[in-house]
């Protein structure tokens, strides 16, 4: 008779979601490639889109988290401030002011963000764990700047990456 795995200690610090993404690992057949809609009612369940080129590191998405999910770092995001969206999203001049002369300054696009020698009010590279968002919405309600999206879709193709 084979064992129930379940039970075993290694899983009984995971959190139910963990749990689900495990299950969900184990029952489907082939790592799915295009994302899915959630089903009308399902709760809990959807993807995640930020603009960090808008991000004021405010942290408010941080306070009103109840599962810890949004983490704001100490990190310039340079990369997404050559994405197509942002210029015409950006709401503060200041803001539009600075990525314009950044990229006029721009030999190439860099790849990556720099570290800050300290916290700066108003940078900051926000990311969410997806094994922890519940996408509540809350963070979405919460952010002055509007650049947190929940959608309604699944993307299992990441469950199956982490």
């Amino acid at each position: 008779m084979e064992s129930d795995k379940s039970s075993s200690p290694r899983n009984d610090n995971k959190t139910k979601r963990e749990k689900l993404f495990g299950l969900i690992r184990r029952v489907a057949i082939k790592t799915p490639e295009n994302v899915i809609s959630v089903p009308e009612g399902l709760h809990g369940f959807g993807t995640v889109t930020i603009w960090n080129c808008i991000c004021i590191g405010c942290h408010k998405c941080e306070e009103v988290c109840k599962v810890d999910a949004p983490l704001v770092s100490h990190e310039f995001d340079l990369p997404s401030f050559f994405e197509d969206k942002i210029t015409k999203d950006v709401k503060s001049e200041n803001r539009r002011l600075l990525l314009d002369f950044i990229k006029r300054l721009a030999v190439k696009e860099p790849v990556e963000a720099i570290l800050l020698p300290s916290p700066l009010r108003g940078f900051g590279r926000l990311s969410v764990a997806v094994k922890k968002c519940i996408t509540c919405g809350a963070c979405e309600e919460a952010c002055p700047e509007k650049v947190i999206e929940i959608r309604p879709i699944f993307n299992l193709s990441v469950i199956f990456r982490e």
